[in-house]
């Protein structure tokens, strides 16, 4: 549990800093998103790269329930919290690693996905971008299992816009959760193992230039020795403590 003390500590780290960046893992506020922690790595396999190449019309009938299953999800008070503090202007950027876009729908202004979001496929081909019923209808229309791009004269397989397993991540994405965490006075993970790489060498940006890292949730990390500070306490606890110091009134909430 996190002490009133720790609390208190960061609050005062953050009001004291210009630009602050969170970086939220894949189970924030205890919404595990399967598309990257699988423990038997039946995601790895099944939603992977390698399969959709091999075996498509697998690969979407494992896929396509999975993605409207993360679609489905509500925020939680985490996000809720992360949220106000964006919007406060406490936080200046999320760079989130859920596919979920949940910090988005709460309000927050700057968040980069860096594996991209499972809520919509996309042509690879002519660039339509498609809802996930649109998919299904798609999917369930299609004699192989295959749903396809119904541009006028296209027909191209359609893709998930979330980075399946064995693929580079969105370099745009990665290249900014970069830039951001160079710009950083302050980086704080949040609810992540730090355990993927490449993104889980990003707290090191920062760190090589002295700049202050928070670790915040239960799970402990390869980068707890070198953090300013540790809380080790669900995300929730700490952020909607935080939201009553530093953005008591946010009238969006």
């Amino acid at each position: 549990m996190a002490s009133p003390s720790d609390h208190e500590a960061l609050a005062g780290l953050l009001l004291a800093s210009r630009r602050v960046v969170a970086m939220t893992g894949l189970a924030l506020g205890g919404t595990e998103d399967p598309t990257l922690s699988s423990p038997d790595g039946t995601w790895a396999q099944r939603a992977s790269l390698e399969a959709y190449l091999t075996d498509p019309a697998a690969f979407w009938r494992f896929y396509l329930p999975a993605a409207e299953g993360i679609a489905a999800r509500t925020p939680t008070p985490a996000h809720h919290a992360l949220g106000r503090l964006c919007r406060a202007g406490i936080v200046s950027t999320v760079i989130a690693q859920a596919t979920d876009r949940l910090q988005l729908r709460v309000g927050s202004p700057d968040v980069i996905e860096v594996y991209g979001h499972a809520t919509t496929a996309r042509c690879e081909r002519c660039g339509e971008v498609y809802g996930l019923p649109e998919v299904r209808a798609a999917w369930e229309a299609a004699p192989d299992g295959v749903p396809r791009c119904t541009h006028p004269g296209c027909a191209y397989p359609l893709r998930p816009s979330a980075t399946m397993w064995g693929e580079p991540l969105p370099p745009a994405a990665v290249a900014r959760a970069w830039e951001v965490a160079a710009e950083a006075d302050v980086f704080v993970v949040i609810d992540s193992s730090l355990r993927t790489i490449p993104i889980s060498l990003l707290p090191s940006v920062p760190l090589t230039r002295g700049v202050p890292l928070v670790i915040m949730g239960t799970m402990p990390t390869q980068y707890d020795r070198y953090a300013r500070l540790v809380l080790r306490a669900p995300a929730a606890e700490v952020l909607t403590t935080l939201v009553p110091l530093l953005c008591p009134s946010d009238p969006s909430a």
